[in-house]
């Protein structure tokens, strides 16, 4: 089915290095249910063979432009000829009805912007518990307005030229700030639970724990401090401060200990019934530090870069 009417769908993706997927990306956007009116690919510069692979492709229309992810997105939109654009990411894979699904809510004019949800794909008992610490699990998604994510979003190009873009100064979480961005300028999101793509996780945990990092960076970048990362930063420090004072006072590693089992039983306890692997009980704990570390750390470097105007 083609788009018609009023709707004139534009799908934009940035990629860069993304040899590996760029194939089942690309089929996965040219047989939709839906068709979208034009294909827009922004290569940042890669150095893999993504870039020719791309210029081979037929049905597409694709782009070189060095950058980051938003000035791509930028420049991508700044492309397009459809007044609905549709977004997804390199490494995710859409399914058959994402587009017609993520476009379905406006219809009614009221609509501005649709929410699309995002599913980890697992090939291995670590990837499987890597998914809850990084996305929304299905039993929290809709619970609360659902902020979009590049993963899966479309927004109507009046708001996007209005709202002023994709913020080309964030190198790392730019689709969160722009978010947050929009829910400021007054804009409501609607959520779209069936306009799903497929999310490839990071394969192991030096990947993982520079995602975190990045992650935590780029909140900082962007002026955004999640109420979380306030709370692990202060449980961390009196974990320091306990564990320094039981240097001095031997008697307080009984229940420092005490706290800091109940601390991996509690990784486990919340991320298990995703799993259900004996595996778990091993990797649980090591993302939960892992990414508390991550976090932290990246968090570290942000406020740092921030004030010596790093950026």
């Amino acid at each position: 089915m083609n788009s018609s009417g009023k709707f004139k769908i534009s799908v934009i993706v940035t990629v860069f290095n993304e040899i590996s997927t760029i194939e089942s990306l690309i089929q996965s956007l040219k047989n939709q249910s839906l068709v979208p009116d034009e294909i827009i690919i922004v290569d940042g510069g890669s150095t893999d063979g993504t870039w020719e692979n791309l210029k081979k492709q037929t049905g597409l229309k694709a782009f070189l432009k060095s950058g980051n992810r938003s000035v791509g997105r930028n420049f991508a939109i700044s492309k397009s000829r459809g007044n609905i654009i549709a977004m997804t990411d390199a490494g995710c894979i859409p399914g058959s009805r994402w587009l017609e699904e993520l476009v379905h809510p406006m219809k009614s004019p009221e609509v501005k912007i649709v929410s699309g949800y995002y599913q980890g794909v697992a090939k291995n008992v670590f990837q499987k518990c890597l998914i809850p610490f990084v996305l929304v699990m299905p039993d929290k998604a809709g619970k609360s307005e659902f902020y979009p994510s590049t993963r899966s979003m479309a927004i109507r190009k009046e708001v996007f030229i209005t709202s002023g873009g994709f913020d080309e100064k964030l190198w790392h979480n730019e689709d969160y700030a722009y978010a947050h961005r929009l829910k400021r300028q007054g804009f409501n999101f609607t959520f779209a639970p069936h306009a799903i793509v497929d999310w490839l996780p990071r394969q192991n945990l030096r990947e993982s724990a520079w995602m975190f990092t990045r992650f935590a960076l780029g909140d900082i970048q962007a002026g955004i401090f999640r109420p979380q990362v306030k709370r692990l930063a202060i449980r961390y420090l009196i974990a320091v401060y306990l564990f320094f004072l039981a240097l001095e006072i031997r008697l307080l590693f009984i229940p420092l200990l005490v706290l800091f089992i109940f601390y991996i039983l509690f990784s486990i306890i919340k991320n298990y019934k995703y799993v259900r692997d004996p595996l778990a009980f091993f990797w649980f704990p090591i993302l939960q530090i892992t990414s508390d570390l991550s976090i932290i750390f990246g968090s570290l470097i942000g406020l740092l870069s921030k004030a010596y105007g790093l950026f």
